[in-house]
């Protein structure tokens, strides 16, 4: 069973290696549809927290 990988606080390159591990393993069972949707869903969480940060420093 794959677990989610837990990232350090200063978010370094091994974390990075192990989110892209994690979702090598996850999308080998999905349609490039799929990956594609999944993918667009996790950027859109990412791209919420950049927004909110920008409002913040600015």
């Amino acid at each position: 069973m794959m677990t989610k990988p837990i990232v350090s606080k200063d978010f370094n390159l091994e974390d990075i290696r192990k989110i892209r591990e994690y979702n090598s393993l996850r999308h080998v069972q999905m349609t490039p549809r799929e990956i594609i949707e999944d993918t667009r869903k996790g950027a859109a969480i990412i791209l919420e927290k950049i927004r909110k940060y920008e409002e913040v420093g600015s």
